[in-house]
């Protein structure tokens, strides 16, 4: 070694500070402070985010999946930009430089979200372009930030083990954000003011990464925060210009706002008007199923009781009404609108409708679901033929069950008629009659007894008058030339009937948004590329970064892929599904953790987690076929409580693992490993949540997900196996 070459790597930051107790244990804790702030910040920041956007573009899983995919794919494109940053030493001032910046940054995006809309008219649905392209850019920056400092980060200790030393560290921050955000911050504060919180924590990780010399730079940032909080309202008032704003509120699910204009009192969750004072569609939903049956029915309600249905029913005199809401917060609003709920026959039940039809012991005369069209995947569980199959079970003889989906008043267009004819076929197989009334939405009735179409004659002859129904929209909806006209267009076709497990309807309603909002699939086409294009990039002419990049896949269609099983067995429980995707989270921090501690070699782990996955997969099928068909509460009981988070665990932990075992195997120093793989698997893990969310559950269900990850993962194994044959 040449005494120049002596002299640097003595003068060099990793010597200098292994040398030097103090030091080390100083960077420890640094380190420490930086990656838990850190991922406590982004995965919350996320989180919000993600509702911003949704409120503001209106959302569904495109835009979902698109907007996380973009956050994946950069915060990995900051993690290889990082590594330069790194390599130059004194990272404990970059990392100063870096938690100001995620302090700041959120107030300045969540700013630019509201504000984005008004570049567009007011009123026009904004595509996928608009909505992915406009996010994009303004989350660009704090991913690129953040996911820089996780190779900065990792320069401050070295070893070995300094790759699965970050990525344990940085995952049990994330369980903490979203631990954080899912039981804290989402009930008690507004999108606003939890990013003061998240502000403040990444103020004092600032401050521990220098001296007290930094401190006034801490305190006048801090001080700018608290001044800024009237900015949340301004900021809200540009969602809705011209109306004024009586109630905002966050809930687990949504965010509710009531707004005023003149007299008109305006109910939107997530922007999406609800409810308007004056609207008079529930008329429709209340009284076409009533009429077929008698008076005094028991009625089962599924969402839509507060904004005047409860009292369209009420007037055939029910018996008793079960009305479902899954968002308390809905049922917080009857007080402003019509205090229908105080009605001695009305019972009020929390929770997700579907879960409330597997589980009630009590038989209806009519079952009334008043949702939204199949928009996502949660909505399309209340079209698809299994749930037809269990709200027949709750059904008296002659009961029946009602339901809406778009329409179109004169033209039903190519794919609003796929649509309707998916969950058509769904329902010709569970009722034996089905009558389809035609109109801008059109309204479904399914029975097994003979339903009529006379709905006038039955309002007179219980004196039931109506605003709108009669005198408007029912001489249209009920002319027997173009109810036939209908039925022969939805019955003319065989199709698939849309099911839990393959969701057509909701893949026709993505291609029916994509066609409205003027975006063609090509878009949808370059993104995915895109984003595939830059996957391979991050792995090329890499065996090791391309296992870790198919873990990444593997991981995220796994995760959803189970996510979406268990909200069609047991329903939209969602503080489940934030303790299953946590658990998720723990299983791949241990599995990280305990990789370098079991005796088996880093290559013989990586093979053995690659073979896991592909036995996963398998038996994540298994689970999803069995699931869909699962009756009785013992099995429910073990699906619910051991297969689904078991099989979440395992799958998190054989990911974890392989990262761990992966970075000791490769070559270079630990900021180098870490960016690199933090870019394949973020890239991977983008890849798996574009392609999972936008594309492959709506076109071809959970199992084509499934099988895609065993096939993807064996191809892994087979280049690993021939590499490590070769050798031996």
């Amino acid at each position: 070694m040449s005494e120049d070459n002596s002299i640097e790597q003595c003068n060099s930051p990793v010597l200098q500070h292994s040398s030097n107790p103090a030091i080390f244990f100083m960077r420890k804790r640094r380190f420490w402070v930086c990656l838990l702030a850190l991922g406590i910040s982004s995965v919350s920041v996320q989180f919000v985010m993600i509702r911003e956007v949704m409120s503001s573009f209106g959302g569904n899983e495109l835009v979902i999946g698109g907007v996380l995919g973009v956050w994946l794919l950069f915060t990995g494109l900051g993690s290889a930009l990082g590594v330069p940053v790194a390599k130059k030493g004194r990272p404990e001032r970059t990392l100063f430089l870096g938690h100001l910046l995620i302090a700041v940054l959120p107030f300045a995006q969540i700013a630019a979200i509201r504000a984005f809309p008004l570049l567009w008219v007011r009123g026009e649905m904004l595509g996928l372009t608009s909505s992915i392209g406009g996010s994009a850019i303004i989350l660009i920056p704090y991913c690129l930030v953040g996911g820089a400092m996780i190779p900065v980060a990792a320069s401050l200790v070295q070893g070995k083990d300094t790759t699965s030393k970050v990525y344990v560290v940085d995952t049990l921050g994330d369980v903490g954000g979203g631990l954080l955000f899912s039981l804290v911050l989402v009930y008690l504060l507004s999108h606003w003011d939890s990013f003061v919180v998240l502000g403040f924590l990444n103020l004092l990780a600032a401050s521990f990464m220098l001296s007290y010399k930094a401190l006034p730079v801490v305190c006048l940032l801090g001080f700018g925060m608290l001044t800024v909080r009237p900015l949340h309202m301004t900021t809200l008032s540009w969602r809705f210009p011209g109306q004024e704003i009586i109630l905002n509120k966050n809930t687990p699910f949504a965010q509710l706002t009531i707004s005023r204009t003149g007299r008109q009192l305006n109910v939107l969750q997530d922007a999406i008007p609800l409810f308007s004072t004056g609207d008079l569609d529930m008329e429709i939903v209340a009284h076409l199923p009533l009429c077929q049956v008698k008076e005094g029915a028991g009625v089962l309600l599924i969402a839509g009781g507060v904004f005047g249905t409860i009292d369209e029913i009420a007037r055939h005199n029910p018996e008793r009404i079960d009305y479902v809401e899954l968002d308390p917060a809905i049922l917080d609003l009857d007080e402003f609108i019509h205090r229908s709920l105080a009605r001695s026959f009305v019972h009020v039940h929390v929770g997700d409708g579907r879960l409330f039809v597997k589980k009630t012991p009590m038989k209806y005369d009519a079952v009334i679901v008043d949702l939204p069209d199949p928009e996502n995947v949660q909505l399309n569980r209340f079209y698809t033929q299994e749930f037809f199959d269990e709200a027949k079970s709750i059904l008296a003889r002659d009961g029946v069950l009602s339901f809406t989906l778009i329409g179109s008043e004169n033209y039903l267009e190519e794919k609003g008629l796929a649509l309707n004819r998916s969950v058509y076929a769904a329902l010709k197989r569970v009722f034996k009659h089905i009558l389809v009334f035609p109109g801008m939405t059109h309204y479904y009735l399914a029975s097994d007894a003979s339903l009529k179409s006379d709905i006038a004659g039955v309002l007179a002859l219980r004196g039931i008058t109506t605003r709108r129904l009669v005198d408007y929209d029912l001489p249209t909806m009920t002319d027997p030339f173009r109810m036939d006209i209908l039925r022969r267009l939805l019955s003319e076709k065989e199709v698939l009937s849309n099911r839990d497990l393959s969701p057509w309807a909701f893949g026709h309603l993505i291609d029916l948004w994509l066609k409205k909002s003027g975006s063609p699939k090509t878009v949808l086409y370059v993104i995915v590329i895109a984003v595939f294009g830059l996957a391979v990039l991050a792995c090329r002419k890499d065996r090791l970064r391309f296992t870790i990049a198919t873990s990444g896949y593997a991981g995220m269609a796994f995760e959803l892929s189970l996510l979406l099983l268990f909200q069609v067995i047991y329903g939209y429980v969602y503080l489940r599904i934030c303790l299953f995707v946590t658990l998720y989270m723990i299983g791949a921090a241990l599995g990280a953790f305990l990789s370098g501690r079991l005796s088996k070699t880093a290559i013989w782990q990586m093979l053995a987690c690659d073979a896991s996955l592909i036995l996963f997969a398998a038996l994540a099928c298994v689970a999803a076929l069995v699931g869909a068909q699962l009756k009785g509460s013992i099995p429910l009981f073990v699906m619910q409580y051991v297969t689904i988070p078991g099989l979440l665990f395992l799958v998190a932990f054989a990911a974890g693992c392989q990262f761990s075992a992966v970075s000791r195997m490769a070559s270079g120093i630990g900021a180098e490993i870490t960016g690199r793989l933090y870019v394949a698997d973020l890239a991977g893990a983008a890849c798996g949540t574009i392609l999972t969310g936008l594309i492959f559950l709506p076109k071809i269900g959970i199992l084509g997900v499934l099988i895609s990850v065993a096939l993807l993962k064996a191809l892994s194994l087979g280049l690993n196996t021939v590499v490590v044959l070769k050798r031996t």
